[in-house]
């Protein structure tokens, strides 16, 4: 029987697929738009269709994501959604093909919210899925050597969470998951524009904004001109907007983060403080390309720190090498 290997990482803001062979294959919002019917809702828009009609919609129309803080909120809303996605890099699925699956998870999920996600992989006609934890995958698609005796920290800024933690001879040594990420910022961006300018922005276009003008630097005068609604006289209204909006809006975030890595290197035994101390931090995650992230992190906690390469793709390529390297997949799995 044939079998389909892939690496499913399958998150609150994006859900990515590598396969093996063929490298990362898809990479689309994890939103759901479904319409509101006489017999209920019904499923209109998935993945990228599904992003590009957000806040375009009218009030019949919602769009969502069915994982929430990492959790899978709707197993039945997420399995069609992952059955769509999957169907886009397996067309030529027979049905003797066995579609296996490895599936980075966040750090802090109890039993109960791993079997749901469980189910919704084989709802969608998986038919053996194996769970890496999603820093360990992030580590090593950033270039660590996870399996070594020398320890790293990985702090991972995912859409909709951020995982911590401290990596050594294949496994998590401490870790901890705040619920802030991507969608927590541009939630607090649009706070933001509302409060300075009077003027109501969407999602994607605070979105558009962290991703073009984003900046951690005090002195930086990049701006850009959005439109939205005027908050008092509800009519279309145009306002430019700078990149110390942004700033405004990332950093109380960035506390809670920088909270969480000083609380995890507090606890760490002398010899893995040591190795932390030596090899640094390394920060992976969609929200790492902002500018200046790097220098104010290190700022904060005093220690050596870099951004990886391909920050927002390194949990899913990580994966992907694990897929790629069998022995080393083996090895993990006998460490976790």
């Amino acid at each position: 029987m044939a079998e389909i290997l892939l690496a499913v990482d399958l998150g609150g803001a994006y859900t990515s697929i590598y396969r093996k062979d063929s490298g990362l294959v898809l990479k689309e919002p994890t939103l759901i738009g479904a319409v509101m019917t006489e017999n209920g809702y019904e499923v209109k828009y998935l993945g990228q269709q599904a992003g590009e009609i957000q806040g375009k919609t009218d009030e019949r129309t919602i769009v969502f994501s069915p994982i929430s803080e990492s959790v899978v909120k709707s197993i039945d809303y997420a399995t069609i959604l992952l059955k769509h996605l999957i169907s886009k890099v397996v067309p030529d699925k027979k049905m003797f093909t066995k579609i296996k699956c490895i599936v980075p998870f966040p750090t802090g999920l109890n039993e109960q919210e791993k079997q749901d996600y469980k189910t919704v992989f084989l709802n969608a006609g998986v038919s053996s899925v194996v769970f890496i934890p999603r820093l360990l995958c992030s580590a090593y698609g950033a270039g660590i050597n996870i399996f070594a005796n020398s320890a790293n920290m990985v702090v991972d800024i995912g859409g909709v969470s951020t995982d911590v933690g401290v990596v050594n001879l294949g496994s998590i040594i401490e870790g901890a998951t705040l619920a802030v990420g991507g969608k927590a910022i541009d939630s607090q961006l649009v706070k933001v524009v509302a409060n300075k300018y009077g003027v109501e922005i969407g999602l994607a276009s605070a979105r558009k904004i962290k991703e073009e003008i984003g900046s951690l630097y005090s002195n930086d005068t990049a701006n850009m001109e959005v439109v939205g609604v005027d908050i008092n006289t509800k009519t279309p209204a145009s306002v430019v907007v700078y990149a110390t909006d942004v700033k405004t809006a990332v950093v109380p975030l960035l506390t809670e983060i920088t909270r969480i890595m000083e609380t995890t290197l507090n606890i760490l035994q002398p010899e893995i403080s040591a190795d932390v101390a030596q090899n640094g931090i390394v920060v992976t995650g969609g929200f790492a390309d902002i500018v200046g992230l790097a220098r104010y992190l290190r700022n904060e906690v005093n220690l050596p720190l870099k951004i990886a390469d391909e920050p927002a793709n390194a949990c899913i390529l990580g994966a992907g090498k694990l897929l790629a390297n069998m022995s080393s997949l083996k090895k993990l799995l006998n460490e976790i």
